[in-house]
C-alpha cells in the first residue's frame, strides 16, 4: 500500500513537460519501426559487405570446370535511411570452352596439372583475375538486370533497376579513391525515385593475399598465379544514394 502511494505521489509531482517528453520518446520509438513516406529529397546509406567469388577464387591462370556457369555471391549491409537488412545478390559467370580461341585461352587450359581434368571433360575455364575487369560489368547486368536489385528505404521495399547504360567499373582516381569497384545508377520501382550505388573493393581474403584488394588484383593479373583472391570486402566510399524528385 505504501509503495502504491509513493508511485502516485511521484506521478503527481512530475512536471507536465517531463511527462510530455517521455511520451514523445515513446512515440518516436514506435514511429521509427514503421514504414515512412518517401518525401522529395536525398537519402544516403553507407554500405559494408563482401563478395565471395566462385571457388577457389580469382587467379591469374583461372580454373577449369565442366560447368557452363559459375556463381559468385555478394552480401551488402546498409545503414542510415536504408535500415540494416542485408542486400544479397548472385552474380553468374559463363565459363569459356578451352581451345575455341587458343590465343586468348586462360593459362589453365594449357597447364599440365589440368591435363587429366581436361581429358575427362573439365575443359571450360573461369575465374581469371583479368575477367573481373573485362566481364565484371556484363556479368552484373546479365545477372541482376532481369529482376533488379532489392533494397529498402525508410522501411519501404525498393527495387533498383540494373541496366547496361547505368552500370560501369570504377577505376583508380574515381569515387573509390586509389581503389577499384563498380558503379550502378538508374530508376527504381518507386515513381520519381532514382539511385546511385557505389561498391568499392577495399580488402580481401585468400591465398597469399595482403588484405588490399587492388594490390593483390594487380599482382595476380600481372602474372603471379600464387595469389588467389577468394573474397573481396566492400568498404571505403561504398554507399547507396537515393534522390526523390
Amino acid at each position: 500500500m505504501i509503495r502504491k502511494m509513493l508511485v502516485v505521489a511521484a506521478a503527481v509531482a512530475m512536471p507536465a513537460a517531463s511527462i510530455a517528453g517521455v511520451t514523445a520518446v515513446a512515440r518516436s520509438g514506435i514511429a521509427s519501426a514503421k514504414v515512412l513516406p518517401i518525401a522529395a529529397g536525398s537519402y544516403d546509406c553507407a554500405l559494408t559487405g563482401s563478395v565471395t567469388f566462385a571457388k577457389p577464387g580469382l587467379s591469374h591462370n583461372g580454373v577449369v570446370t565442366n560447368k557452363l556457369v559459375e556463381t559468385s555471391k555478394a552480401a551488402v549491409t546498409p545503414s542510415g535511411d536504408c535500415g540494416t537488412k542485408t542486400i544479397k545478390a548472385k552474380i553468374n559467370t559463363d565459363t569459356t570452352l578451352c581451345g575455341v580461341t587458343p590465343s586468348t585461352d586462360a593459362a589453365a587450359c594449357t597447364d599440365p596439372a589440368n591435363a587429366k581434368n581436361i581429358s575427362i571433360g573439365k575443359n571450360r575455364y573461369y575465374n581469371t583475375t583479368s575477367s573481373l575487369a573485362s566481364a565484371g560489368v556484363a556479368n552484373i547486368v546479365s545477372s541482376l538486370g532481369p529482376t533488379g536489385l532489392s533494397s529498402v528505404l525508410l522501411g519501404n521495399k525498393v527495387t533498383l533497376a540494373v541496366t547496361s547504360g547505368g552500370t560501369s567499373s570504377v577505376t583508380p582516381g574515381g569515387v573509390c579513391g586509389a581503389g577499384i569497384g563498380f558503379h550502378l545508377e538508374g530508376a527504381t520501382s518507386v515513381a520519381g525515385l532514382t539511385y546511385v550505388l557505389n561498391l568499392c573493393l577495399t580488402g580481401d581474403t585468400g591465398t597469399n593475399t595482403t588484405n588490399s584488394f587492388f594490390t593483390d588484383f594487380l599482382t595476380s593479373a600481372g602474372g603471379d598465379n600464387s595469389v588467389a583472391i577468394a573474397s573481396g570486402t566492400f568498404g571505403g566510399s561504398s554507399n547507396l544514394h537515393f534522390t526523390k524528385a
